[in-house]
C-alpha cells in the first residue's frame, strides 16, 4: 500500500483525531513530506478512523502511526502475507491492525521493535524489503 502525504499539520486532521494527552493539536506539525509517497507498513483504528504507520521523516528504523487524513491512497494493493489482527488489552483500550503476521498476530511486536530487541528488528527488516518488493 502507498500513499502521497496532501497535509502535515494538525489543522487538516478529522476532529477525532485531535488528541492533547498524546500531544496532537491544530498546531501539531507531523513529520511528513506533502507531495511525498509513502509505504505503509500497517493500517489500524483509532478513534474511529484510521491511522497508517509510515516511516517518516524522523528516520527512526520502525514505521510510526499517522492519521490517515495526512495521505490519499495512491496504491491500496495489500502484499499477500497480511493479515488482521485485533488487540484486547483493557475494555478502553482496543484497536484492529492489518499487517504482516508478525505484527498483527502479535500484541507485543511493536513494543519490542521500537525497543530495537535483535528478533523484532529483524522481522522488520525482512518484512519491509518484501513490502517494498510488492510497491516498487
Amino acid at each position: 500500500m502507498m500513499v502521497r502525504c496532501v497535509a502535515n499539520t494538525g489543522a487538516s486532521i478529522q476532529e477525532a483525531n485531535i488528541a492533547p494527552e498524546m500531544g496532537i493539536d491544530r498546531s501539531t506539525e507531523f513529520p511528513v513530506t506533502i507531495d511525498r509517497e509513502y509505504v505503509v507498513f500497517a493500517v489500524t483504528m483509532f478513534r474511529g478512523t484510521a491511522w497508517y504507520y509510515v516511516l517518516d521523516d524522523d528516520r527512526r528504523r520502525w514505521p510510526i502511526w499517522k492519521p490517515a487524513s495526512l495521505f490519499e491512497v495512491i496504491d491500496g494493493s495489500l502484499p499477500d502475507s497480511w493479515i488482521f489482527g485485533y488487540f484486547r488489552f483493557t475494555h478502553d483500550d482496543q484497536y484492529p491492525i492489518l499487517s504482516f503476521p508478525e505484527w498483527a498476530g502479535d500484541h507485543s511486536f511493536y513494543e519490542r521493535l521500537v525497543d530495537d530487541e535483535r528478533e523484532a528488528a529483524e522481522i522488520f527488516v525482512r518484512r519491509r524489503a518484501e513490502i517494498e518488493r510488492c510497491q516498487g
